[in-house]
């Protein structure tokens, strides 16, 4: 698919390779298991180049830019297997910038000097943003929050985003790490980084103010996390892509290259396929949607074909690497390990497919 892209935004996906350029398998084989799970002056070069702001209105000194711009930043991030959670903290920035007084958090979340990410994920409800199992108590100016979150990237997070279940509707909270109530427990993931569960008792939070919509501030928040991931995928599909078929054309069997055997090219085209298909939808949906306002149905759409995909391209080039791409020590395999880990945050393709079909029958 070729993007017909703005100058803007050619100088930001160009930009964004850049610094994507910096990181790659050796550096992520470098932070697993470590915490935090990427570098912080990293996190604070992207603020400075304005990534953590670009969904914020200008009128909150962002960049007021689309899904269109996230995507094309989060695609390079995905390709050289970035470490540092940009697309967890522009999200974040996005939902703190809302309503008339952003949070005070924001100018640090916008610079990479704090850490926000989402944790909205629940065993209840399949995670369904419209109903948490979550309640806020109090009344709004000092709201009190009661429940537990799972698979949460707390690495180095300095406070989370919560979905909590409110007498008006679901509402979105922020709820400081060090807060009073507020306990984590962490496992580590397949990709290296950790998982946590988030446990709040009586934990005291900021009800954050939600856009004038017939969708509360958590679905929009949902819907938005979705795109993320989905352009993250893109890029680990891409980047498995492009060293398995340079593995292709240089590995050698029978006195000819391997890319040369018609099995292969046919593994390979199915390959390029569902990689091609992936970005086609994504940007469709980005270019078609406002980062406040996204179509839900389309944003499960985009998440399910994603993490299908990005699984089903990431182990087929560890198989037409051979037996080589089954160890550790090769780099193909930190890509399958990333696509698990994005696939199956804020639910995997069987979790958005049913989404899909409790939206189609609401709409019938």
């Amino acid at each position: 698919m070729d993007l017909h892209l703005t100058s803007e935004q050619a100088l930001l996906r160009d930009s964004a390779a850049k610094f994507a350029a910096t990181a790659g398998p050796k550096v992520a084989r470098s932070l697993r298991g470590k915490s935090p799970s990427f570098s912080p002056a990293r996190l604070r070069e992207a603020g400075e180049l304005g990534w953590l702001g670009m969904l914020v209105p200008t009128a909150a000194d962002g960049l007021g830019l689309g899904l269109t711009e996230l995507a094309l930043a989060l695609e390079q991030a995905g390709r050289a297997l970035v470490s540092e959670p940009i697309g967890f903290a522009a999200i974040a920035a996005a939902a703190l910038a809302q309503g008339h007084a952003p949070h005070p958090m924001l100018p640090r979340v916008m610079a990479g000097e704090a850490l926000v990410v989402p944790a909205m994920w629940e065993n209840a409800h399949a995670g369904d943003p419209r109903a948490p199992a979550t309640r806020a108590g109090g009344d709004d100016r000092a709201p009190r929050l009661t429940g537990t979150k799972v698979s949460v990237c707390a690495d180095g997070a300095d406070g989370f985003l919560v979905s909590a279940a409110a007498p008006d509707g679901p509402s979105l909270y922020y709820v400081a790490r060090d807060a009073a109530g507020v306990s984590l427990a962490t496992q580590p993931s397949v990709e290296g980084r950790g998982l946590a569960t988030l446990t709040l008792k009586d934990a005291p939070a900021d009800l954050l103010p939600a856009r004038q919509s017939s969708r509360s501030a958590p679905e929009a928040l949902h819907d938005l996390a979705l795109i993320a991931h989905s352009a993250e995928l893109l890029g680990v599909m891409e980047g498995a892509q492009e060293m398995t078929f340079a593995y292709l054309r240089v590995r050698k069997q029978f006195g000819k290259p391997i890319g040369s055997f018609q099995a292969l090219q046919h593994k390979a085209v199915d390959i390029y396929i569902k990689t091609e298909t992936t970005r086609s939808l994504i940007y469709q949906v980005a270019g078609a949607n406002d980062p406040y306002r996204i179509d839900p149905a389309l944003a499960v759409a985009v998440k399910a074909k994603a993490s299908a995909d990005a699984l089903e391209v990431t182990k087929a080039c560890i198989q037409l690497h051979g037996a080589i791409g089954f160890t550790d020590e090769h780099d193909i395999g930190l890509y399958l390990k990333r696509a698990m880990l994005l696939a199956s945050l804020d639910g995997n393709a069987a979790a958005q497919r049913r989404r899909y079909a409790e939206i189609a029958e609401l709409t019938m």
